[in-house]
């Protein structure tokens, strides 16, 4: 069959032994009609590179078989993918049309390459950009450096571009046929081993970049589909060109650690070879030592935050890293996982806390496995880690043995429906990403940290397990079950296990909103149907996917309340600045005012008031340019009338209020009322007469009053409310309950029902957790209408006392 691969004369010197590479690998998993569609892929590729003429036809087509081994020999990719790794490169040098493709190789094979082949066209304006960058940078190196510098932003801002628009496109893909991400990794890592062999010569701007871009998304991707071979290895290559003394350092330890653990590795193996066999179970034992960029990461945390390299040296400690040595068994059945492990922990005592069952619970990947940790030999804590073969050939190859299985559709496993929602996830997650107009450094960042920064597993009621990124909050895990779900939360509980044996029970505590869940955890979630997101929630959330559900809501949701506030608060900063009100403005200046927003109605920007994304004042600004620009106008067209009255510059600091109160039995004279105390009608007051500010009126039981009684009694005068034409007066609130979501919005609710104006409100939580003070300053008439809102304020539910501030927060 290998005869057929290579029977024409296109054939570079270095294929033949690649082809028979690629032939041996194919054979160990594929059927001979599977391994037809290969010989069917190669013949195309290479007749289309013949008859194209290309001078770099023999590398291109060597760098296809090369990526076809990979797939095959790391993946272990179907025939379907393979054979898009092997013409992929002809497409992409327009040697060969997808519809050639479709036609020989079938529209599968096609719909991967044609997907492959927009995620490329993208990969390459990277390194366009990339490239313009370098070449930039060195033009610019010999003139201003300075030039330089404030282009450099812009490229960075290009980069992060193109990277965001690749990663979103690959998600896309991934959701409809993952074959594509996988020809994609395979693709990087060839192209990182290419990088990583000491002849190579290529631009270092660019291996930095894309060695960055392997550690940060693809290794960790690679991770995330349970591809624990390819992620190893695409680790140890970034680390190899971002780090190369760190690197240099721990491949010389890890050969000296091997070779010291030899003879240790040798005894431990048969021992455990030969207790297998007394057990009745037939398994195959290694050992092995941690790959060098996971080691590298345990020996860093031994010496705590230091990163230079000889401090390192310094201050890491080998003989902390107890997992340093894993030994693996794999047997033939399940029921002998648990034999292997019970017979295991008869030899040797396990350490607590360091059993974990990942057959019962399966990571999300697919993985399934036993680990236990143990004092072994000499006292030495190894790791063991016992698995069947087929649960080892899905460690080994992920997402990719699903296909290979055929394990898809409605008769998919278990860990394979859980991956496959997994992957359609990602293509809701970033179209809800886009839909909150994240940025393009915000989506990037989000991916790392959502998607491929360190998970927990965490398990709902009913065991299935849910993973988040480390740092989640209960809120994080409810909008992972469904967004209905996160919509209607209400609060946690977590379900732990007390004592052991006969004497076990469950126990169940509630946890607020902001608890940072742990790995291995029940949450049960509880869900109310007076319970919806509010702003507060987005700093309890961590994941972007949760940040995200909770911002739409409030868009579609709190737009009525912030449309009200936000009117109140334009109609008293309008009142106050111009002495118009808001029924003043016309639909001209309206759709004036949208235009300069950028808003599609007058409506939006109250709405952007009311939610403090626009500040009245700045709008109030713009009011006063387009009435003086139109008077202006007026005034041209008009020169016979009288001048117009220009409107008053608008103030960078809030006047007192001015009141006109009886000052000794005299009325008119011009009096201010404090803002420390902010009396109102009602209260009993006292005048101070300052010095060129006129008489400030304040309670008698401010405690500025005191002090000027001590000091200036002679300038306290009396003063009364007789006289006073109407008018409002700002008065600060404190309003104290027990936390509940929608407690602020039922406060903000029944002031504007009570036709009070809302100036300002703050909430804080306080003691545990559980009473939350709430803030708030009103314009009101005087105390009698402020007493009618205590009496509403205190009907809502947990509001436990209301009164007014009297430690002056103005």
């Amino acid at each position: 069959m290998l005869n057929s691969f290579v029977e024409q004369p296109f054939v570079p010197r270095e294929t033949p032994d690649a082809l028979s590479r690629l032939h041996a690998l194919a054979l160990r998993y594929m059927t001979s009609e599977e391994i037809n569609l290969i010989i069917q892929a190669f013949h195309l590729a290479r007749e289309a590179f013949q008859k194209s003429e290309n001078s770099a036809a023999a590398p291109l087509l060597f760098r296809a078989l090369d990526v076809a081994s990979i797939l095959a020999d790391l993946m272990h990719v179907d025939a379907v993918g393979v054979a898009a790794g092997l013409v992929f490169e002809a497409v992409d040098a327009d040697a060969l049309s997808l519809n050639q493709v479709e036609e020989v190789l079938g529209a599968s094979t096609a719909r991967v390459v044609g997907s492959m082949l927009r995620l490329n066209i993208l990969e390459r304006r990277k390194q366009e950009v990339s490239a313009a960058g370098s070449r930039r940078s060195l033009e610019e190196d010999a003139g201003s450096s300075s030039s330089a510098e404030s282009k450099k932003p812009r490229i960075r801002e290009a980069l992060r571009r193109q990277q965001a628009e690749t990663v979103r496109k690959m998600f896309v893909a991934m959701a409809e046929d993952p074959r594509v991400v996988l020809l994609k990794l395979a693709y990087r890592l060839q192209a990182m081993r290419q990088m990583c062999q000491p002849t190579f010569k290529g631009d270092p701007q660019e291996m930095i970049t894309m060695a960055q871009e392997t550690r940060e998304i693809y290794a960790p991707l690679a991770g995330r589909l349970g591809m624990s071979r390819i992620e190893s290895e695409l680790e140890d290559q970034a680390f190899q060109i971002l780090e190369p003394d760190k690197f240099v350092w721990v491949r010389d330890l890890v050969e000296l650690e091997s070779k010291q653990w030899r003879s240790y590795v040798e005894r431990v193996c048969t021992i455990l070879r030969a207790e297998m066999a007394a057990i009745g179970v037939k398994a195959e034992v290694s050992g092995r030592v941690k790959h060098l960029y996971s080691f590298y990461k345990k020996l860093a945390r031994t010496a705590g935050d230091v990163d230079d390299l000889e401090a390192l040296k310094a201050a890491a400690d080998i003989n902390q890293i107890h997992d340093l040595i894993a030994f693996r068994i794999l047997v033939t059945s399940t029921p002998d996982c648990y034999t292997a492990l019970g017979h295991v922990h008869s030899l040797w005592k396990p350490k607590e806390g360091r059993i974990k069952d990942f057959i019962a619970n399966p990571k999300p990947n697919g993985y399934s496995a036993l680990h236990t940790t143990v004092f072994c030999l000499d006292d030495h804590l190894v790791e063991v880690q016992i698995r069947t073969h087929s649960m080892h050939e899905m460690a080994e190859y992920g997402v990719a043995m699903h296909w290979h299985y055929k394990d898809v559709g409605d008769n998919a496993s278990a860990s394979a429906r859980e991956l496959l929602t997994w992957l359609r996830q990602l293509s809701e997650w970033q179209h809800e990403l886009r839909a909150s107009d994240a940025s393009d450094t915000e989506f990037v960042e989000a991916v790392k940290g959502d998607i491929f920064q360190e998970q927990i597993f965490v398990f709902t009621p009913k065991g299935e397990v849910k993973d988040l990124p480390v740092g989640s909050t209960p809120l994080d895990f409810a909008y992972r079950i469904h967004t209905k779900i996160g919509d209607s939360c209400a609060g946690a509980r977590i379900i732990t296990e007390a004592g052991s044996g006969e004497t076990a029970r469950l126990m169940t505590r509630m946890v607020p909103l902001d608890y940072e869940l742990k790995s291995g955890e029940i949450v049960d979630i509880i869900t109310s149907r007076s319970a919806h997101p509010t702003r507060d929630w987005l700093s309890f959330a961590r994941t972007a996917a949760a940040k995200s559900k909770i911002r739409r809501y409030l868009k579609l949701h709190e737009r009525d309340i912030n449309i009200q506030i936000g009117r109140e608060r334009l109609e008293r900063e309008l009142k106050m600045v111009t002495g118009r009100v808001l029924d003043a403005v016309s639909e001209d200046l309206e759709n004036y005012l949208s235009d300069e927003y950028h808003l599609e109605s007058f409506d939006d920007i109250l709405a952007a008031v009311g939610a403090d994304d626009v500040r009245p004042r700045a709008v109030v600004q713009r009011m006063i340019e387009y009435w003086q620009l139109r008077e202006g106008k007026e005034g041209r067209e008009n020169k016979d009338e009288e001048e117009t009255v220009k409107l008053p510059a608008v103030s960078s600091v809030k006047p007192t209020t001015e009141a006109r109160l009886k000052v000794a039995g005299v009325s008119g004279l011009l009096t201010r009322l404090a803002n420390c105390c902010c009396p109102l009608p009602g209260d009993p007051i006292v005048g101070f007469v300052s010095r060129g500010k006129g008489v400030i009126v304040h309670r008698t039981d401010c405690r500025n009053i005191a002090g000027f009684r001590q000091r200036e009694h002679e300038r306290l005068i009396h003063v009364s409310w007789q006289g006073m034409s109407p008018m409002s007066y700002m008065a600060p609130i404190v309003i104290t309950g027990r936390d509940r979501v929608g407690l602020t919005r039922d406060i903000v609710s029944t002031i504007a029902d009570a036709g009070i104006s809302l100036i300002s409100i703050h909430s804080n939580v306080s003691g545990k957790g559980t009473v939350v003070v709430t803030t708030a300053t009103l314009e009101l008439d005087d105390l009698e209408q402020m007493y009618r809102l205590f009496t509403r304020l205190e009907k809502i539910k947990g509001v436990m006392h209301v009164a007014r501030d009297l430690g002056g927060h103005r």
